[in-house]
């Protein structure tokens, strides 16, 4: 059984081998219901912290979302900065700065997908890569006394900072999954977790489901519109050149059905998509080969991929036909959003 299929088969529904694990994820529930109480309150900085995170493990929508708050800020005049934890990259446990008000980094390169993508969509905005948030903190407060905010994606369960405002982000397709915390579900802690944000951030078009309303907090809803279509080169590819022609997809994200839905809302079809897991960095080449011959057999024009995967596929040498498709988080309701 593949991953995916494991994860769609016993994360997202109850099955028997969920309900034989319950009893890990009840232990470990209660662990981190204590850790939450018992946790001092964290380092508390001279401006105020932002955190964007989420209580499911896999893709929810956290960095597109921390791009479209820091832009948000930024336009109303205020000055902000980025803390990642820059998984998967070399970075991870240093704290380093991949760009400032000026300039993108070269080290950006190798600070993890999501940590340059931040650099690349957010020119100006000084990012800064590392686990150690207290630390990455402490250094952009010292280059950069005058910040209003600090945003922090992917840190909700990050206890040793305070947070004067907690965002938590869900993606409609994924929701709650089982409504288990891992290993029986894709839950990160319990539900309860809740009642510390601020805000509830539901990312898809339909309802709210219920368990999410039920603990009083500020829902906003958005969704993620495609903004435009590009090659390698910088070059535009219009909607009407994919529709007449044969696409494929290639992700390695949290949520790939999300993916496909937004390919799908725009009116474009695709033959196959080469699902890879989360945050995957593409550096076997074998890999890549047999993507292309696929390709070619069943005469495929244009692969289309996400910016996040274009972060690590750029910096690769392969000749698949890539095709970038752009997308923005946009608020329905950003009269909700009060900062």
């Amino acid at each position: 059984m593949s991953m995916q299929n494991y994860i769609e088969n016993h994360l997202y529904k109850r099955s028997l081998l969920s309900y034989l694990l319950w009893p890990i994820s009840f232990k470990y529930s209660l662990f981190l219901k204590l850790r939450r109480l018992l946790t001092k309150q964290g380092y508390r900085s001279k401006c105020k912290i932002i955190s964007v995170g989420n209580i499911v493990s896999g893709g929810s929508g956290k960095t597109p979302f921390t791009i479209f708050l820091t832009r948000y800020l930024q336009e109303k005049g205020f000055k902000v900065a980025v803390s990642h934890r820059g998984y998967k990259g070399k970075f991870e446990e240093k704290n380093v700065l991949i760009s400032d008000r000026n300039k993108i980094f070269d080290c950006a390169k190798v600070s993890g997908d999501e940590a340059y993508l931040l650099a690349s969509k957010l020119t100006g905005i000084p990012i800064i890569v590392g686990r150690n948030r207290k630390a990455s903190i402490k250094i952009l407060e010292e280059k950069y006394p005058e910040l209003d905010y600090i945003i922090l994606d992917d840190s909700f369960q990050h206890l040793k900072v305070f947070h004067d405002l907690d965002f938590v982000v869900f993606n409609e397709i994924g929701g709650i999954g089982n409504g288990f915390v891992l290993p029986a579900g894709i839950l990160r802690e319990s539900i309860s977790a809740l009642k510390f944000t601020d805000y509830i951030v539901f990312n898809g078009e339909g309802e709210v489901p219920e368990k999410l309303l039920k603990f009083g907090k500020p829902i906003l809803k958005g969704n993620y519109k495609i903004k435009r279509f590009y090659d390698i080169n910088e070059n535009e590819i219009s909607f009407e050149t994919l529709k007449k022609s044969k696409i494929a997809l290639l992700s390695a994200i949290g949520m790939p059905k999300s993916f496909e839905n937004t390919i799908r809302k725009s009116g474009l079809e695709f033959e196959e998509h080469f699902r890879f897991p989360d945050h995957y960095d593409f550096k076997d080449k074998t890999i890549l080969q047999n993507i292309e011959k696929e390709l070619e057999k069943v005469k495929i024009v244009f692969l289309l991929t996400t910016e996040k995967d274009f972060a690590k596929l750029q910096f690769i040498e392969h000749s698949l036909p890539l095709v970038i498709v752009e997308v923005e988080f946009k608020l329905a309701n950003i009269e909700d959003l009060k900062l």
